[in-house]
This record gives C-alpha cells, sequence and structure tokens, in this order.
C-alpha cells in the first residue's frame, strides 16, 4: 500500500511538532498518544515481567565461554587460512553483545541492578554504542518508534537505500559515522540529534566514556604496534565489522518496510521465528512487537508473553525467508519510486482495555482520601489511584508497608500501575526508570526528576492517602 509520494526529513531537527518544550497541555496531549497494549490480567503481566537472575546466569556463562574459546582458536589458527572461519565465529559471538546491549540497557536480564549495569556497559563497548548515549537514544525509540523526526533509530528510512543495507551487512555503512559521533562525543562537540534527546546534566558522563572508548581502542593499537602484529586490532572494534552480518539480518526485519507514524506496534515492528542458535544470540529478540509492547518483558520471558498474546497479534513470520520475501520487494519499491510504500499486516480487532488496576476519588483537597479495600494490594504490588484531575500510585511492599507516589514518570508520563515493584523500587513500564518507592527519589536514567510522595495510612481493612 502507498500512504505517500516523497522523501521525508528524518533529521530530530526536522521540526516534529512535538519537538517543544512540555506545558501541562502538552503533557495531556502526549498522555492521548497512547500506545497499544495487549490485553492481559494484572496477574499474568506481574508473572510475565518478574525478574530473576538464573536465565541470565546461564545464558551469559555460556556466551562468555563461547567467546572465549571462539578467541582462542582464532589465535592459534593466525596466520592459516583456518584463521578465517575461526574469526568468523569470533566475530559473530563477539557482535551479538549488540542484544546483550540491548537487553541491559533495559536492564531486564537480572534481577539484580548492577549485573544489568555492568553487562550492559560492557556489551556496549563491544557493539560500540556509547552506553550514555544510547541509553536515551533507545529511550527516544521506544516513546516514539518509528515517529518521523522523533526517532534517532529507524534503521531504514524511505527512500530505501539498497546500497546502505547491502553493506551494513559488515557495518561499513553505519559503522564509520558512528565510530565519528563517538569521538566528536569524546572531544566534547556532540552533535544536534545528541543534543535533541541527551539531556544537558548527562552530558558530561557521555563524554568521559566515549573518551574511555578511545582510550581502550588506542591501548590496543599500541599493543599492535608493539609486538608488530595487527591480531589485538582483530578483537576489539574491528569484529563488529567483519562479524556484523548476523546483527544486520535478524535487525532488519524489525521494522524494515512496515509504517511509520502510527501508534500501534502491530503495524511498525514484526516477530519472525528463528533457529535455536540465532535465537540465543539475538536473546529472543525476534518477539520484537512482544517486545515493544511490554519492553520490561526480561528476554526468557519473551515466548511466553508470546504465547499469551498471539490472538492480538499479526501472524508472526515462521521463517526468517518468509520475512525476507515479503520484506525485499518492499524495500525495492520504497527505493526505485515509491518511497511511501509500506508492508500492511493484519491486525486483529480488539477493545481497548486499561490494564492497570485504578480507582477515583472525588476531589477534596487537603483530605485524607479512601483508596480502597488493603486485600485488592499484593505484596510487592501497586494501583492506580486517581483523585480528581491527580493521578498517583499507591503501593504494598513486604511486611505491610504502604506508600504513594505521583502515578506518571517524570520522564515521558507512563502510568507506573503499569510498571514492576521490585526491591522497593517502582520501575517504568515505557523505558525502565526506576524509583524509590518509599522516597520518591529517581534511581536510574532515562527517569531523573523525582516523584512527589503523599502519606498513606490503614484504617482497618481500608487504605487512605493524604492528597493535600
Amino acid at each position: 500500500m502507498s500512504v505517500q509520494a516523497v522523501p521525508r526529513n528524518y533529521s530530530l531537527s526536522g521540526g516534529h511538532q512535538d519537538a517543544v518544550e512540555l506545558d501541562d497541555d502538552r503533557i495531556v496531549e502526549r498522555m492521548e498518544e497512547t500506545w497499544w497494549k495487549p490485553r492481559l490480567s494484572r496477574q499474568q503481566m506481574r508473572e510475565i515481567m518478574q525478574r530473576r537472575d538464573g536465565p541470565a546466569l546461564r545464558h551469559y556463562g555460556l556466551w562468555f565461554f563461547l567467546l572465549a574459546v571462539s578467541a582462542y582458536l582464532a589465535v592459534v589458527s593466525w596466520g592459516t587460512w583456518w584463521a578465517i572461519p575461526a574469526f568468523l565465529i569470533y566475530g559473530t559471538i563477539y557482535s551479538s553483545s549488540d542484544a546483550s546491549w540491548h537487553e541491559c540497557g533495559h536492564g531486564t536480564p537480572f534481577r539484580t541492578h548492577w549485573l544489568n549495569e555492568l553487562l550492559y556497559h560492557v556489551s556496549s563497548f563491544m557493539t560500540f554504542r556509547e552506553a550514555y548515549m544510547w541509553r536515551w537514544s533507545h529511550s527516544r525509540h521506544h516513546t516514539h518508534t518509528y515517529i518521523v523526526g522523533r526517532d534517532p533509530e529507524i534503521q531504514v528510512q524511505r527512500p530505501a537505500d539498497l546500497l546502505k543495507i547491502a553493506m551494513d551487512f559488515f557495518y561499513i555503512r553505519s559503522g564509520p559515522p558512528e565510530v565519528w559521533r563517538v569521538f566528536r562525543n569524546a572531544l566534547g562537540r556532540p552533535n544536534s540529534d545528541v543534543l535533541d534527546f541527551m539531556p544537558e546534566r548527562e552530558l558530561p558522563k557521555m563524554y568521559w566514556s566515549s573518551r574511555i572508548y578511545f582510550a581502550i581502542i588506542a591501548a590496543f593499537a599500541v599493543w599492535a604496534i608493539a609486538i608488530g602484529s595487527f591480531l589485538p586490532m582483530m578483537f576489539v572494534l574491528l569484529p563488529r565489522f567483519y562479524g556484523g552480518w548476523l546483527h544486520q539480518l535478524l535487525g532488519l526485519t524489525q521494522h524494515a518496510g512496515l509504517g511509520e507514524d502510527t501508534y500501534d506496534h502491530r503495524e511498525n515492528t514484526r516477530t519472525v521465528f528463528v533457529n535455536p542458535v540465532f535465537a540465543y544470540l539475538y536473546m529472543n529478540m525476534q518477539y520484537h512487537i512482544e517486545h515493544h509492547s511490554m519492553p520490561m518483558t526480561p528476554f526468557h520471558a519473551l515466548p511466553k508473553l508470546h504465547e499469551a498474546v498471539k490472538d492480538q497479534m499479526p501472524p508472526p513470520y515462521k521463517s526468517l525467508w518468509e520475512c525476507y520475501r515479503e520484506m525485499i520487494p518492499a524495500l525495492i519499491k520504497q527505493a526505485t519510486g515509491d518511497p511511501g510504500f509500506q508492508i500492511m499486516r493484519p491486525i486483529p480487532k480488539d477493545p481497548e482495555t486499561d490494564t492497570a488496576e485504578t480507582r477515583a476519588a472525588a476531589e477534596s483537597a487537603g483530605e485524607w482520601v479512601e483508596v480502597g479495600p488493603v486485600g485488592d494490594l499484593d505484596e510487592e504490588d501497586v494501583i492506580r489511584f486517581d483523585h480528581g484531575s491527580r493521578t498517583l500510585a499507591v503501593y504494598r511492599l513486604r511486611g505491610d508497608r504502604f506508600y504513594a507516589t505521583d502515578g506518571l514518570c517524570t520522564h515521558e508520563y507512563a502510568y507506573l500501575a503499569d510498571g514492576l515493584v521490585i526491591d522497593e523500587v517502582i520501575e517504568c513500564p515505557l523505558h525502565n526508570g526506576r524509583f524509590d518507592i518509599t522516597t520518591g527519589r529517581a534511581l536510574r536514567a532515562p527517569a531523573c526528576d523525582h516523584l512527589e510522595t503523599y502519606p498513606v495510612e490503614r484504617r482497618g481493612n481500608s487504605l487512605f492517602v493524604r492528597v493535600a
């Protein structure tokens, strides 16, 4: 289907109407720009979103073992023809760090927060996506997925550049500009797109992180010169180029050829079944509609989420071949005269449903207001409570402790009642920003501004919150 006839301006400074400072009216508009959400009960959502360390420890244990073995084989085969397949294997495993960067950036593989952060920074260096910049970039991607002029991660722009797509199977077209962007950041000279999505207070972290990246690369270069061999350089940065074929093969399936400027991930995102080896290296990101619909889902729970919502989704592609058989002709059309062409997926009809538990009370400033029965909140649970024009989130923590905060994330105004309570922290369902429930303090980017807190009392079997 053709929906437009002219090339579009994809720059973040291209004049999109949303590129303005948010005031109260704009916040209301933003809340109305609501992404489609699957119909799941609150209990189902909690079960699917639960974090465990075990699956991720097993995944990364095997991954680092395979990386080490392939590196050893590459070293011992250096100087022989066997080095070609050895380095191809090493580079492919190394480049799959992009999946690790992505998952740990969301903070979902591990329950233990510092493990997510550690693996995020390691993986960010390996795939050469500077950690602080890309955390904010990817948050914007989830806020405005394939919204032209707002999403900085639109991989295939229109008209489609087929040569660029082909060259990026070895990261030849996108790689050098990314290295240059990190170099500019190391010099403290980010480009306008970076300044569009990164808060000023985060820039110094990005500058120093970028400098560390180049210091590590420089150390390997000095090592290579000292021993008179190019071998050390084959193990950092370069694997992202010579081993990047699988990343491109799988990454293209996420959005290419599908819709733009829609608030339904089923129209701009794909789910594609792949073989177990690819699924392992890709950390189940082939379930990409499911991931965008519920980004708090750990990688190991995505197949379970798929089974729970598959009747609400377009039919998944049964293989990469089935996906590419449809996608390649679409990209050719976009490249050769019809940039507005897009693949239209069959979308099941379903009613609008709010998955969060919601309570409401009339406006009565300065008073204690009844929220509802205590029994409606499980341990480590949250409900949404609307009081007049104000939205709160009311929590029950272990030990029958009750708290209340503002109900909207301070980053992009998502409803916190759709989020996950874990270790006295509420995690935003949209970008995985974190807040301390007891104090309202923002703990994890992209959430930076704190929440207001409100006193909560238990009176018999009822909860009351003071909204003054």
